[in-house]
């Protein structure tokens, strides 16, 4: 035993304690950015297209069933098939966004996968309102919410200075343009049930390429002591609690003219069909430049300012389009509204992920997950309630529904201010 391992101490030898001496080891840092992070942002991305496709395009269903599928029913009976299926699309990340956290991502990637396009082709076989109801709004919504918060943050994970770029570019899939282009396209040509086959197929496309990319490398290894599924800490912070509170309010005025974009162009405004479909696909690709061009000044403003102030001006849009009468100025709304709103969808999982929100970067799938369980409440009631305000169609009606939507979101603006208060207080301090 040489010298250099002994110490004498009181005149007897002893070991050196090397456990205690050796510094601790910092906790891996992500590799903001390298091939394999962006090649997740590429396949988040496809997934995105499939998951939010449906959502985003639910006013192109909303209509067709109210026309033709599902005639007797009301506006408001059959919002709740695209409400349920948002709805688990975004709350069913409560489960997901554990799992994910205990490295089961591509056992989520593979059972959402298969249901969205299984969901679908049933969708094609639909022709009563329990059918439309369990295959659109329960296995597409179910299966979509299993691949949608293991996506984010999966992407979330890879990137630290780059994330909001990487998420602008993922979420400007979920703008949702190509699911109304293709349905007001195909569906007078070729039918209901061909059509949904043919955006199964495109599902199923993209999940041949986007689930090899995520399957890069290791899988996520397995935390020796895995957490809860809800952190009830999080809940006793005023900031996370008030955050939820402003998703619930922000998304339930989000989702309701994708909704009833079609309608009231219609409706109201006397357009035909394939207008009304078109302006859906207008207020879609606006969302998406504004998501991408959310996430290329956030480096700059800052992700949180950029939403709070885009949301602000979202819930002043929809208060101006109770005094849209005409074409161009609806054309003009669904143009700006979608620039706006678009920030919501990119820059949140941004600030979710924010250390006042989720603490360490391990707990970030679990409380993004938490809130989209309060968002997607939001997003179940929304559109049903405004369904009921504006069933007969008429201008008086569509007016308190333009309303109800500008006060969600104008509410939610004031619980967001809350939370970003103490965002921009710790960034100050940092």
């Amino acid at each position: 035993m040489s010298d250099s391992e002994l110490q004498a101490v009181n005149g007897q030898p002893q070991f050196k304690d090397e456990t205690r001496s050796a510094p601790a080891s910092p906790p891996p840092q992500p590799p903001n950015g390298g091939t394999v992070a962006w090649l997740f942002v590429v396949a988040a991305f496809l997934l995105f297209v499939i998951t939010w496709g449906p959502s985003a395009g639910a006013g192109a269903f909303q209509d067709y069933y109210q026309r033709e599928l599902l005639a007797q029913y009301t506006p408001s009976a059959i919002s709740w098939i695209g409400t349920v299926n948002a709805t688990f699309l975004i709350s069913t990340g409560v489960l997901a966004g554990p799992l994910f956290d205990r490295g089961y991502v591509r056992h989520l990637m593979l059972l959402g996968s298969f249901m969205v396009v299984f969901g679908q082709m049933m969708l094609s076989l639909s022709t009563k309102y329990y059918q439309v109801m369990l295959s659109q709004g329960f296995c597409i919504g179910i299966g979509a919410g299993l691949i949608y918060v293991p996506a984010i943050a999966m992407v979330n994970t890879q990137f630290t200075t780059r994330r909001a770029i990487a998420m602008g570019l993922v979420t400007s899939g979920a703008s949702g343009v190509l699911f109304p282009i293709i349905f007001i396209r195909l569906q007078p040509r070729v039918g209901f049930p061909w059509t949904i086959r043919v955006l199964a197929f495109i599902q199923l496309a993209c999940c041949l390429v986007a689930l090899p990319l995520l399957f890069l490398g290791k899988a996520p290894p397995r935390p020796k002591n895995p957490r809860s599924i809800i952190h009830w800490e999080a809940l006793k912070e005023y900031t996370f609690s008030a955050y939820a509170v402003a998703n619930f309010l922000l998304f339930m005025g989000y989702f309701i003219p994708i909704f009833y974009v079609p309608f009231f162009a219609i409706q109201a405004l006397g357009t035909s069909l394939e207008l009304g479909f078109g302006l859906l696909a207008v207020l879609n690709g606006a969302s998406a430049f504004g998501r991408i061009g959310s996430s290329l000044m956030s480096r700059k403003l800052g992700a949180s300012r950029l939403l709070v102030s885009a949301v602000a001006i979202s819930s002043v849009m929809l208060f101006g389009w109770i005094g849209v009468h005409n074409l161009a100025g609806f054309v003009v709304f669904c143009i700006f509204f979608g620039l706006f709103s678009g920030v919501l969808i990119s820059a949140n999982p941004v600030v979710v992920a924010h250390p006042v929100i989720s603490p360490t970067p391990s707990v970030i799938g679990t409380r993004l997950g938490m809130q989209w369980f309060a968002t997607s409440l939001g997003v179940l009631v929304g559109a049903p309630i405004a369904g009921a305000l504006g069933a007969d169609g008429s201008m008086g009606a569509f007016h308190k529904l333009q309303g109800f939507a500008g006060a969600a979101m104008a509410g939610g603006v004031l619980f967001l201010l809350v939370p970003l208060t103490a965002v921009w207080k710790y960034d100050k301090n940092q």
